[in-house]
């Protein structure tokens, strides 16, 4: 195995935001009986770092074309979905919740809902990013 590093995306000011990546082995990931989309959780022990499977996937994403969805449609019902949710879900819910078939979600049109909705995407200190908007109390 190996860790590696990837430019995910540029932030403002030319700076780079990276993601690392692991790549598990096939029989490893045989052995450990886990799935293609199951959600996993990092966590650190000493200098180690223990990775265990939270959920089997959430549903196979279906790679059949449908009609496509617009943009006002995904932002309703993102809107919708985190409206009064406080702590705020990741894509992976939200994709399973409503029922979305975008194995990730489209770089521009989350740049729109930051603006148009006030999307915050915020990362814990497990790593793990949450989807919120603040609504009105």
């Amino acid at each position: 195995m190996k860790l590696q590093k990837q430019a995910a995306y540029k932030l403002e000011g030319n700076r780079v935001q990276f993601k690392y990546v692991v790549t598990i082995p096939e029989q490893i990931v045989e052995e450990l009986d886990w799935e293609e989309g199951s959600e996993l959780n990092a966590s650190i022990k000493g200098k180690n770092l223990l990775i265990e499977r939270v959920s089997a996937p959430v549903g196979q994403i279906s790679r059949v074309r449908s009609s496509k969805m617009s943009y006002e449609q995904f932002r309703d019902k993102i809107k919708g979905a985190l409206e009064y949710n406080d702590q705020g879900m990741t894509w992976t819910k939200l994709r399973g919740q409503l029922q979305l078939n975008q194995v990730v979600p489209n770089n521009k049109w989350v740049r729109r809902l930051e603006r148009d909705i006030r999307l915050m995407r915020l990362k814990g200190s497990d790593g793990v990013v949450l989807w919120r908007v603040n609504h009105a109390r």
